[in-house]
């Protein structure tokens, strides 16, 4: 519905108005009698009201809370890389220690040379803004192309725009200023003389407490933050795993559906009970076929038909919904798609037009209306003048999912498409075919036997079961999977950045090894030493990191499936993988300290 505000009217008071007109409306049809808990009930009722100008779109509905988790995911890994930044700064402002210390004797300002240094950090990170902004074009293509999901037209543009340019020109400015910042005032605070008068070995060992203290300290940061970025990665991908390998209700193994355009291009409806046996005997005459169906909609489905039903004898509570969702199917529906019968008997042949109206429903309906005595046999009505009913029940089928993996378990009722009455509803655009193979290889066959009942049948889509339910885990897939990638990356700066500072250390570092080598140290006590330190910046990692996850991971429950956000598994194989990537990355420089040679290592001094 849309409407145009008055002159003069905001949207916060034409908001209050319409939650204020629906609540009166509420409070009307319950009546006098209420509760306090019911009056505080419908005082939260209401209805969003959106402005025209963005727009009213599925896709930014389906895709903005994954994408505003992303986005929260690499402002992590931005962290990540701008502390690898900041430490490469201040290793090369350590250095450039008696270049800049010369440069001070000399009479250089210390104003000119932390400006030079800055502009160095700006260069370095505009460059990786250009870069990453080339880049993000081709992934942004990739991306619009998975949330198409195959569509031929999009109204998604991957180029970027002004806003988008902005903000990269301005994140990367940013960065530059804020991690070029350290290794600037610690040139501004340095002092020539102590450096022009260091021999190697004490320049070697220069910077101070301060000096070592930086590099460490961005260290832990990384590593406390790829915790958290791991932690949720785990979380994401065994979330979906959650989805996708739950029970159904349907067999989603060689499972082709079909769907066909509406009213099947103009067939009458007095031409359907023929168009239906017509379509199943040529698919089933197909090798390697082992069923064929036809249905009103998918096994799962986003659409539906519903109405409420009535029950004999069952009197429907204060406030309870009697809205069932309502099938269409042809014989042979239960069997191709693998739904168990649970009592009784399906649909099928002998539910011609003619016959007595039968119906099968689902376990949750037989469950919900006939708690204590069998369904079957029992008598049901719905509100539709021309296909009311009575409907008898002759089955029970097992209970699937509808309108989607995450959803509660939902009524429904199966009709024959035979018994029900001319018109919209006796038109079943949703062909279910049962394959001994891979289904996706079935689609050419599957098209030429529609086209020998009618060259002119319009056949909008053929797609596996597969398909259909990889649409409904969309959001999950895209969470998990760029997460994933997101962590990997994070976990691989952090690599990167532990084993530059380790690296950077021992050959600090270089002339104290040779020297405790000279005097008997063994490789394995030079080796603990380096990996010691390594294993001391993982440890407060991880303490930092381990309640970080568990606080910032509540955030995202609301997309989890089947699993808390305190997850063991996740938390235990995040931690697992931060160490052995940050025990790996110490282990190289650990072990090239053990090769120093004591007589080139003094032979400096």
């Amino acid at each position: 519905m849309g409407a145009r505000l008055a002159a003069g009217s905001s949207q916060a008071q034409s908001q209050q108005w319409l939650n204020s007109q629906i609540r009166s409306h509420v409070l009307a049809q319950e009546g006098g009698q209420l509760t306090p808990e019911r009056r505080k009930e419908i005082e939260r009722i209401g209805a969003a009201l959106l402005m025209a100008a963005s727009g009213v779109s599925s896709l930014r509905a389906n895709f903005e809370g994954p994408l505003l988790i992303l986005m929260g995911v690499v402002i992590l890994v931005l962290l990540v890389a701008c502390a690898n930044l900041a430490n490469f700064l201040l290793a090369q402002a350590a250095a450039r220690e008696r270049e800049i210390s010369t440069r001070l004797a000399l009479g250089s300002s210390r104003a000119r040379i932390v400006r030079q240094i800055m502009m160095e950090a700006l260069l370095l990170s505009a460059s990786g803004g250009l870069l990453g902004l080339a880049l993000a074009f081709l992934a942004t293509r990739a991306l619009i192309a998975f949330m198409a999901a195959g569509v031929a037209y999009t109204s998604l543009d991957p180029r970027p725009d002004f806003y988008v340019l902005a903000f990269t020109l301005g994140v990367s400015l940013l960065t530059g200023l804020l991690f070029g910042l350290a290794p600037a005032l610690r040139v501004a605070r340095s002092d020539a003389l102590p450096a022009l008068n260091a021999n190697v070995r004490t320049g070697s060992a220069s910077g101070g407490r301060d000096g070592r203290l930086m590099p460490r300290a961005l260290v832990i940061a990384q590593v406390t933050v790829s915790v958290v970025l791991l932690a949720g990665a785990g979380l994401f991908l065994r979330s979906l795993g959650n989805l996708e390998h739950q029970d159904f209700g349907f067999n989603r193994t060689h499972l082709l559906l079909a769907t066909l355009g509406d009213k099947f291009g103009g067939i009458k409806p007095a031409e359907l009970s023929g168009f239906y046996q017509a379509v199943i005997e040529h698919v089933n005459a197909l090798p390697g076929i082992g069923g064929a169906a036809f249905s009103g909609a998918a096994p799962m489905s986003q659409s539906s038909w519903t109405s409420s039903v009535k029950v004999p004898g069952y009197v429907a509570g204060p406030k309870e919904g009697t809205s069932t969702i309502l099938k269409r199917v042809t014989p042979g529906y239960f069997e191709t798609t693998g739904i168990a019968i649970v009592q009784g008997r399906p649909v099928g042949r002998q539910d011609a037009p003619n016959e007595a109206k039968a119906v099968v429903v689902n376990r949750a309906f037989a469950e919900h209306y006939f708690p204590h005595h069998d369904a079957v046999g029992h008598q049901i009505t719905i509100e539709d003048d021309r296909n009311a009913g009575p409907w008898q029940i002759v089955g029970v089928a097992a209970n699937t999912r509808y309108s989607g993996p995450r959803e509660q378990t939902q009524r429904q009722v199966y009709f024959p498409v035979q018994q029900l009455a001319s018109g919209e509803n006796s038109y079943a655009e949703w062909l279910q075919v049962r394959t001994s193979g891979d289904p996706a290889k079935m689609t050419g066959a599957l098209r030429a036997a529609l086209a020998e009942v009618d060259p002119n049948l319009p056949v909008l889509r053929i797609q596996t079961i597969g398909d259909l339910t990889d649409h409904f885990v969309a959001n999950e897939e895209l969470i998990s999977r760029l997460s994933a990638i997101f962590s990997a990356l994070a976990v691989l700066l952090a690599a990167i950045g532990l084993y530059g500072v380790m690296s950077y250390g021992v050959v600090r570092r270089r002339n104290e090894i040779g020297i405790r080598i000279a005097l008997g140290a063994r490789s394995g006590n030079v080796l603990w030493m380096v990996l010691g330190e390594s294993l001391l910046l993982l440890g407060a990692g991880l303490a930092l990191g381990l309640p970080l996850t568990l606080i910032g991971l509540r955030l995202v429950q609301s997309e989890l499936y089947g699993l808390t956000a305190s997850d063991p598994v996740s938390i235990a194989g995040s931690v697992v993988i931060i160490a052995a990537v940050t025990l790996f990355a110490a282990w190289l420089p650990a072990r090239s300290a053990t090769k120093v040679d004591p007589m080139e290592a003094l032979r400096c001094d």
